[in-house]
């Protein structure tokens, strides 16, 4: 991978631009970390496991047994009506590590639910962690409506390398519930989980617990 592939896989998760200058060396190392996962480099393809939520189990006791203490991204639950905006978390449970940036993909039923805008991730960072150079991007690349089947979110920043805080949230994500979907639930799915610690090694097991929309009858 040479630097004009890194600046490429920059803009175009950012949509366009040049890349941050004056990077600090450790959290450049966390970015690149980060972007070679996205281009599908071969030196990361482990700790890409996801933990799946047993259907129909909507509100888990709790995050230790969802992911059996590894570190891991949690995403949450949410109930909507057919036609209706809800929100969805991703929390980070650090289980002891030390975490400066996060890759992962969220799969969804895409004719059912959305989750983009104008044709953009309706998805925004937590403030509050300082990881202003988060993006989230469509993907198959390229696609269009119901064909975009996953949102890949990157958790991180260009100027700092503090690690985030465990238990904070991440990102939350905007479900659009289409006007025509039927009651039920409909899972939503995470996997390509890659976490990083400050000085930019991977963490070892990262996993990620899948998140549920139950759709009801109506609107409340």
């Amino acid at each position: 991978m040479n630097s004009d592939q890194i600046q490429g896989t920059w803009r175009g998760l950012k949509g366009g631009g040049s890349p941050t200058t004056g990077l600090l060396g450790g959290a450049l190392v966390v970015a690149l970390l980060l972007l070679m996962t996205t281009m599908g480099c071969s030196l990361l393809q482990t700790g890409q496991e996801r933990t799946p939520q047993a259907q129909g189990q909507v509100t888990p006791p709790s995050t230790t047994s969802r992911t059996g203490g590894r570190p891991s991204i949690v995403l949450g639950s949410a109930t909507g009506a057919p036609g209706q905006d809800v929100p969805l978390v991703a929390t980070l449970q650090a289980a002891g590590t030390q975490v400066a940036g996060t890759q992962n993909d969220l799969t969804f039923d895409a004719v059912h639910v959305s989750l983009a805008t104008s044709g953009k991730p309706s998805c925004r960072v937590n403030a509050a962690i300082g990881k202003g150079a988060t993006a989230f991007s469509l993907r198959p690349n390229g696609c269009q409506g119901a064909a975009c089947t996953t949102v890949r979110a990157l958790v991180l920043a260009m100027d700092n390398t503090d690690p985030i805080p465990d238990g904070a949230a991440l990102y939350t994500c905007t479900l659009h519930i289409s006007p025509s979907a039927p009651p039920g639930q409909y899972r939503i799915s995470i996997g390509g989980v890659v976490l990083s610690t400050p000085t930019g090694q991977m963490v070892p097991n990262a996993t990620g617990s899948d998140g549920m929309l139950v759709v009801s009858a109506a609107k409340k």
